[in-house]
């Protein structure tokens, strides 16, 4: 049901609010003491051999930016300097970067310039920067669907993203013509719809929380207000019986494959592809069914199950991205045991990223994929809120 190898069974330690303010603390500090103005931040040594001073949310300076801004605004750093112009030299060491990827057309939530110019709005509205968004958005709408880091239903979550921080109608009319789209290319199933993703030059059913039917189910469940009736209906009848039909239950829980058809047991169990995202994606659902509800919790009982990830402490495919199936847990079923479990994981991420800074002589700064998001996971098991950042805030 998932790669032992992968993860680990720590001595678990009793939950300590002030060690999680005192390890917040230290992971801004770090990304400060790190900063140049002009090269942003370095690279790290497990990031594939990536160049130092990338732009983006994914794992480039903007992330790491929006994430600092979060936690000064919540209360949870202080003293934080004006970041705000790194982000123009962000988006001008991404340009290049970004030119050399699959889909360098494409205005990317993640990887491109989209998210970049969103966290440059978040520190610094501006009119002009809203039309520049917009129109960027609006330029994706006939892509083929793609998933959320590079295509349409990253635009449609930054529609939603606009609209709270402008509050401009433009925002809704333009996610309900992607949604038609969106919608639309449901295709169904006996077992229940399904998307087939046009990535990376192949077609596959990809189910995961990034690159599948998860990613593209979220901007439809934070968007549900915006959908018509019909709509509604079709998303909840392919959410809920997909959910259930493509989990893969055993006595340890339920974890889903990467792909369909599956070729085997599901492998992963991480935010970006296996139970952690599903249940993280699906928490969120404002519909029910018994069979629903059930997996929800088998899938929780995997991701506890499988143990940290031996991988790192980050939201995509680490300890602090699993632990936020707890956090979303806890809210929908209102049982404690869910932010025991999310603080637990959270205990033990602390001590990986120190080990990790000590081994390596520096942090990992970025959003998805090191540091700076486990800070943002720390602070949400203080709070028990549970946003997973660029999905449910940005």
């Amino acid at each position: 049901m998932f790669e032992p190898d992968r993860h680990f069974t720590p001595s678990y330690r009793p939950w300590d609010e002030a060690e999680a303010r005192a390890a917040i603390g230290e992971i801004a500090q770090d990304a400060l003491s790190a900063f140049d103005p002009l090269t942003l931040w370095p690279a790290h040594p497990q990031d594939d051999d990536l160049e130092d001073g990338l732009g983006s949310v994914y794992f480039g300076a903007a992330g790491v930016i929006w994430a600092l801004d979060h936690l000064a605004r919540a209360g949870a750093i202080e003293g934080l300097p004006d970041l705000a112009p790194a982000l123009a030299v962000a988006l001008a060491r991404n340009e290049p970067w970004y030119g050399a990827t699959p889909y360098p057309g494409h205005a990317s939530l993640l990887m491109g310039d989209l998210g970049i110019q969103l966290v440059q709005m978040r520190l610094k509205p501006d009119p002009g920067l809203a039309d520049r968004i917009h129109a960027a958005i609006a330029a994706n709408t006939m892509l083929p669907t793609l998933e959320l880091m590079w295509g349409l239903p990253g635009s449609m979550l930054a529609c939603l993203h606009m609209h709270g921080m402008t509050g401009e109608e433009r925002f809704i009319a333009l996610f309900r013509e992607q949604a038609r789209k969106l919608v639309g290319e449901i295709e169904e199933r006996a077992e229940g719809g399904i998307w087939t993703q046009h990535l990376y030059g192949r077609h596959l059913r990809w189910l995961g929380a990034v690159h599948g039917f998860a990613g593209n189910m979220a901007p439809l469940l934070h968007g549900w207000a915006w959908l018509d009736e019909a709509q509604r209906r079709l998303v909840a009848d392919a959410g809920a019986r997909t959910f259930v039909a493509d989990a893969a239950v055993s006595p340890l829980g339920a974890n889903w494959p990467a792909t369909l058809p599956a070729k085997g047991p599901p492998t992963l169990c991480q935010h970006c592809h296996g139970a952690a995202g599903m249940v993280t994606t699906f928490a969120d659902a404002p519909f029910s069914t018994p069979a629903f509800e059930a997996a929800l919790l088998q899938g929780g009982m995997l991701t506890w199950n499988a143990g940290p990830l031996k991988k790192g402490t980050n939201l995509c495919h680490g300890t602090g991205g699993n632990g936020y199936a707890f956090l979303k847990l806890h809210r929908r079923t209102g049982e404690v045991l869910w932010l025991e479990r999310a603080r637990a994981f959270a205990m033990t991420a602390i001590e990986q990223v120190r080990q990790a800074r000590a081994e390596y002589g520096q942090g990992r700064y970025s959003l998805w994929t090191g540091d700076p998001g486990l800070a943002v996971y720390l602070w949400d098991c203080i709070t028990g809120e549970g946003r997973f950042p660029t999905i449910d805030v940005m």
